[in-house]
Formats: structure tokens, sequence, C-alpha cells
């Protein structure tokens, strides 16, 4: 994922991976919520996986859809991901090299300071895998500009 910033922060990014459309991003001020485009970095977000694929750099991020929070309830049994009651994806045991996945399991109701992110195909790496993350590490919000 390349970037630009400014002051240490932030302001645009080019995604390349399928699991949000690919392009140019700009940082944005809209709120954390549900639907919302946010960036997480990789080590932040999946320690062991992030170390196993060498994804070591603050640069190495994921961005994806906040799919669940605050009082939502999820649950990861077997490869069906529930949110809410309501079946919104499966997930796969191996990568599309024959890696094996991080698996989560069990239901849990999230709290003020936890999101479920997902990406938009059904193959991404998200919250399917490494489950919930903190709501602080959440480095922002983005639109797509092209």
């Amino acid at each position: 994922m390349a970037v630009a910033s400014e002051n240490g922060r932030d302001w645009l990014l080019y995604n390349h991976t399928p699991s949000v459309p690919v392009g140019w991003y700009a940082r944005s001020s809209g709120e954390i919520t549900i639907g919302a485009l946010v960036t997480v970095r990789a080590q932040d977000a999946a320690p062991d996986y992030a170390a196993a694929r060498n994804f070591t750099d603050a640069g190495d991020r994921f961005i994806k859809r906040i799919a669940a929070n605050d009082g939502d309830s999820v649950c990861a049994d077997g490869e069906t991901i529930r949110i809410n009651d309501r079946t919104v994806a499966h997930r796969a045991v191996h990568d599309s090299q024959g890696r094996a996945l991080p698996y989560w399991s069990g239901c849990r109701q999230l709290s003020a300071d936890e999101l479920f992110l997902m990406g938009d195909t059904p193959d991404s790496f998200d919250s399917r895998y490494f489950g919930p993350v903190s709501a602080a590490n959440i480095e922002g919000v983005w639109r797509k500009l092209f």
C-alpha cells in the first residue's frame, strides 16, 4: 500500500489489493461507523500473521470496512461468520498458496472499543480470521478518490 504523508500523518494511500476497490483513497473526517473504510496496521490486527508474512513495516496495513461495532454480536463457528445472528460470510482454512489461516472462534458482544472489519470480497483477510480489533488501533477513515 503506497502512502503520502505530511507531518507524520498519512493523507493519501493507494490500495492495490482486491479486498476493497483498487485505487487511491484520501483520509476523511468521516466517523468510525458501520460501512466506513478504515485502516489498521497489520501488526496491530494480526501480529502473528504479520510476523510470519514479514508485514512488519509501519506502512503494512489493511484497509477494510467496519461490519460491526459497539453492542453487535459477532460469532465465528467453523467456517461461518455471523453478525447479530445473520450469516454474513464464510472463511477458508487455507489461503490461495495453501498456507493455514489463523482462526478465532466463539461468540461475543462487541464493546465500545471494538470493531469487526471485513473486506468486500469473500477471500479478504479480515476479522473473519483475526477477530475483532481495538478501535484505538484504527489509523483513520478513508474515502475512495478514483
